[in-house]
């Protein structure tokens, strides 16, 4: 069952179904686009709707009571066939005579639509065929070949250049003309798709192809769906493919127009708040900044203005192109097209060339600000000549320890290898070139008595020691080398797996004291069951004769040690003082 309308044509009424008007009215605004480009165009195309209306009632007089698009196809072919417009059949009777005498001035015939039409091919988009922009199906049709080995082609290229994308994922580190024949690729088909013309109308899609633009032409034209490049095409795996890859690839341009409109939206709003809001407002928030911003306003706001401009061109393209997909505008014209093009180009250099200056000035205003804040953040946290990052000076103040000498010192303490707790921080220093000399130590006033000095200590190479020294006293230091076991295993280590395999040959699956048992199992299992080089190490006995103060600590200078650090770190932690007569500190 198909639908009948009611049409007005000419002041006469005639029932068309819905498909035949659709037809009718295809062609008759493709042969009005044609002769307006024509003086007494308007004139020509009313008299083939007049003749068309003879025909409708040839058709009404023999009792068709709804036209079809059969009887349009036909009267179609009869109005626009090439002999009966150029050259009229003697014999024809009156009204089917053809238009040459229509088209004349009476002086002599017009010519042709084929003598007007005829030319070589043009090279368009085919947007009938197209996957994304329809510019390598425009090729296709223009130099001949199957679309899908263009496409093909182009993605060989793309991807199998030597030293291209596939390459380039894996390599960052040099720039080579490999990723340069894959960027100007890109660049070229999106050059191409904004000056190549659209094939939109009939007449475009003849000068596509080749062929004559004449009303026979025009009418197969116009009677043949759009949807038929398609619908013959490739539409199998490869096919499906490249539709797939198309849809996607243009969705995601839409997003990042849609997305440059938001951040253009952002940055008028930022700018214009920039512009009117009062600076003794905010001048506190960032002075710097703000002093910066007083002395280049003009470069400034000519910069951003410009930045605004390269991003509002392709957003504004991109929605229209966006709109233009779901109909609800025209495409641009190619004038349209080339004005956008070279208007974002010149933009684009312009804006490139003040933001180039003015990021020499951005990058000397924040080396500036950089060295100030750097001044005063060292000035904050430096003591007694030695600066400290806040937390290590937290954690070394609070415990005693003040550094005397650190030379070649990244740090001066770190976290994540102690023996039982991951999280707890110790002594340690780090020099990749063995070159560090560093002394740390803390005082304790003591009674006469014997003392004995313990530390759990690691270091990755032999010259690193624990000392201690008596204030006032004319006599050599206590000292103790701290074993270079590295950062497995340790005497630590290994005494807890020994006493786990005494306690299960003794208990067996008994655990007489837990808090004992879990302890030296988190020392065994410490870094997978290979420890972290802890050794506990003690100094020989410490007399003190009179009330002194006892001076100690760890160190890798030879001036006092005696000998040079062959390692790159050590660590230290658990200092531990015991009197040993009576057992009191």
């Amino acid at each position: 069952m198909k639908k009948n309308i009611t049409i007005n044509l000419l002041g006469r009424l005639y029932a068309i179904d819905e498909d035949a008007y659709e037809l009718l009215e295809r062609y008759t605004d493709s042969l009005r686009n044609y002769f307006r480009r024509r003086e007494g165009g308007e004139e020509i195309v009313d008299d083939i709707e007049a003749r068309i209306a003879e025909l409708f009632d040839e058709l009404k007089s023999k009792g068709t009571e709804a036209i079809t698009i059969e009887h349009v196809e036909d009267i179609i072919h009869r109005v626009g066939s090439p002999e009966e417009m150029d050259s009229p059949s003697p014999d024809s009777p009156r009204g089917e005579e053809g238009f040459s005498s229509q088209f004349t001035d009476g002086n002599g015939p017009a010519p042709s639509m084929g003598e007007a039409g005829r030319g070589a091919k043009r090279l368009y988009r085919n947007m009938a065929d197209r996957k994304l922009m329809g510019v390598l199906s425009g090729f296709a049709t223009y130099f001949g070949g199957d679309v899908l080995w263009w496409r093909l082609g182009f993605l060989v290229m793309f991807f199998l250049t030597p030293g291209g994308v596939v390459h380039r994922m894996f390599d960052w580190g040099y720039w080579n003309w490999g990723i340069s024949l894959n960027f100007t690729l890109i660049i070229l088909y999106i050059v191409l798709g904004i000056l190549m013309p659209v094939a939109d109308t009939p007449e475009d899609r003849l000068r596509m192809k080749g062929k004559e633009v004449n009303p026979q032409n025009l009418a197969d034209e116009v009677s043949q769906p759009q949807s038929q490049a398609n619908e013959g095409g490739h539409m199998g795996c490869l096919g499906g493919f490249f539709f797939i890859l198309g849809t996607l690839i243009r969705w995601f341009f839409y997003g990042i127009g849609i997305a440059l409109a938001f951040s253009l939206l952002t940055g008028i709003v930022a700018l214009t708040a920039a512009m009117t809001m009062p600076h003794s407002l905010i001048h506190e928030s960032d002075p710097a900044f703000w002093q910066f911003f007083d002395a280049n306003q003009t470069h400034l706001m000519l910069a951003s203005v410009l930045c605004l401009v390269v991003l509002a061109i392709p957003a504004y393209c991109l929605i229209h192109s966006l709109f233009s997909e779901i109909r609800l505008l025209q495409p641009m014209g190619i004038r349209q097209r080339v004005m956008f093009l070279v208007t974002w180009i010149l933009t684009f250099v312009v804006a490139a060339v003040v933001c180039t200056g003015l990021a020499g000035k951005v990058k000397d205003a924040l080396d500036h600000s950089h060295d100030i804040s750097d001044e005063k953040y060292r000035k904050e946290n430096t003591h007694d000549g030695i600066f400290y990052r806040p937390d290590e000076w937290e954690f070394l103040s609070e415990r005693g320890w003040r550094v005397l000498r650190a030379e070649h010192c990244d740090r001066y303490t770190a976290a994540g290898q102690y023996y039982t707790d991951t999280d707890a921080r110790y002594i340690d220093t780090y020099d990749s070139r063995h070159r560090q000399l560093f002394t740390i130590e803390r005082t304790e006033e003591l009674q006469p008595g014997h003392y004995l000095l313990s530390a759990c200590v690691r270091a990755d190479g032999q010259g690193a020691y624990v000392y201690a020294f008596i204030d006032g006293y004319n006599q050599a230091p206590w000292l103790k080398e701290i074993p270079a076991d590295d950062n497995t295993g340790g005497d630590i280590w290994r005494e807890a797996k020994q006493w786990l395999e005494n306690e299960r040959k003794e208990h067996g699956d008994t655990i007489c004291n837990m808090e004992i048992y879990n302890r030296m199992r988190d020392i065994a299992h410490a870094n997978s069951e290979q420890g972290y080089g802890w050794n506990r190490i003690t100094l020989p006995d410490i007399v003190i004769p009179k009330p002194a103060v006892l001076h100690y600590g760890v160190s890798t200078v030879p001036s006092l040690t005696g000998q040079s650090f062959l390692g790159h770190w050590f660590s230290a932690c658990d200092f531990e003082l015991k009197r040993m007569d009576n057992n009191k500190k």
